[in-house]
């Protein structure tokens, strides 16, 4: 069984552990990329974002201001790492179930699974996605054994770490990057049985669509 924080503490721990990882983009990598797999040829279609009603079919979207704010300015982030401006922008939270408010625990998720995900990504030009997501892990020192993953089906280059927030909650941290889209999704709270390295791929096949 999954065990949450008492009370309205439950969202403001989940929220403490992405703090450590709000550095975003700060400066180029100055530190050698780890082994990668080769990376896979970009789509020839051009690419925008779309937020899914829910993500991977059952999660809703967060409605708390804190989660989809650290998500919104990790997007902030990557449209300055665009070659000119971007043609979509995704910046959001998820849940496992949808929160709900009560006046002793505040805003709060129910039940014992208080996994989160959030997602960052934009779309545009991207003049050199291998070196974009080194400098997006170069600015999170606290993301470890960053290692190459497979891209999935839509092509590009990706990478996933692993960090640990102060409150004891297991982060991890996956980056994609193509030609046309870049992005990032965070998984807090999820155990190592759940491979949320797996799992990455098919959010982003549920969040990148060819352009119309």
């Amino acid at each position: 069984m999954r065990t949450r924080p008492a009370g309205s503490t439950v969202l403001r721990t989940l929220a403490a552990a992405i703090l450590l990882f709000a550095t975003g983009c700060a400066g180029p990598a100055d530190t050698a990329a780890p082994a990668a797999v080769a990376p896979s040829s970009s789509p020839a279609t051009v690419m925008r974002l779309d937020k899914p009603a829910k993500l991977l079919g059952t999660w809703p979207e967060s409605v708390d201001r804190v989660l989809r704010g650290q998500a919104e300015q990790n997007m902030g982030n990557f449209k300055k790492l665009l070659s000119g401006d971007p043609t979509s922008a995704l910046g959001t939270a998820f849940v496992r179930a949808t929160e709900v408010y009560s006046r002793q625990d505040g805003l709060h998720i129910p039940g014992d699974d208080q996994r989160v995900i959030l997602v960052s990504a934009v779309s545009g030009t991207i003049a050199d996605p291998t070196a974009t997501v080194d400098r997006i892990f170069a600015g999170l020192p606290n993301v470890t054994n960053v290692e190459a993953v497979q891209p999935g089906p839509l092509g590009g280059m990706a990478r996933c770490g692993i960090g640990q927030a102060r409150t004891g909650l297991r982060v991890d941290i996956c980056v994609w990057g193509d030609q046309h889209t870049l992005g990032m999704v965070t998984f807090i709270g999820f155990a190592q049985a759940d491979d949320p390295h797996a799992v990455f791929g098919q959010i982003r096949a549920e969040l990148e669509h060819p352009a119309r």
